[in-house]
């Protein structure tokens, strides 16, 4: 079992995102891998780079104090377990902690709204330029133009099918 532990001073960082470093340990509380976090340098690819590197390192379970629902919701996805805990814990009681089924968070909505992301206008978009991944997050997640075409006036019925619900 792998479990990736945002660091801060050789503690759980409180934010996930912004912690200097990402601890890989074992859980006999054996430390595998200490890698500055990719994410630091900002920006929705520099994201993506840390979720790939806790992807890599094949981890089951992510430790977070605090989180935003994106991230989480994207590391869930990923069939990634997330735990919370405190950062007063010491690291056998995060590692204990990690392990306890009673403190996975289990939706993205558990994670904190993302009010930068929503200020600059969703991903790449806004007045203000967006997240300055040039684009790039967007046109790979941008939907296919054949799907937004209206319904024609003749159908009655509209039919829904395979859609998640987004919050």
């Amino acid at each position: 079992m792998v479990i990736a532990i945002p660091m801060s001073r050789d503690r759980l960082a409180t934010h996930f995102t912004k912690a200097p470093q990402i601890g890989f340990f074992d859980e006999y509380q054996q430390l595998i891998a200490l890698h500055d976090n990719p994410a630091m340098s900002g920006g929705c690819s520099a994201k993506k780079a840390m979720l790939n590197l806790i992807i890599e390192h094949k981890t089951d379970i992510v430790l977070v104090q605090h989180i935003g629902e994106r991230m989480l919701g994207k590391l869930l996805d990923a069939g990634i377990s997330v735990s919370q805990a405190d950062n007063s814990l010491d690291l056998a009681e995060l590692i204990s902690r990690a392990k306890d089924l009673n403190h996975r968070l289990l939706d993205a909505s558990q994670g904190r709204a993302s009010l930068n992301h929503e200020k600059k206008g969703g991903c790449c978009g806004g007045s203000s330029g967006g997240c300055g991944c040039s684009g790039k997050a967007a046109s790979a997640n941008s939907l296919d133009p054949r799907l937004l075409k209206m319904p024609s006036t003749q159908q009655t019925e509209v039919q829904y099918a395979g859609f998640r619900m987004i919050k």
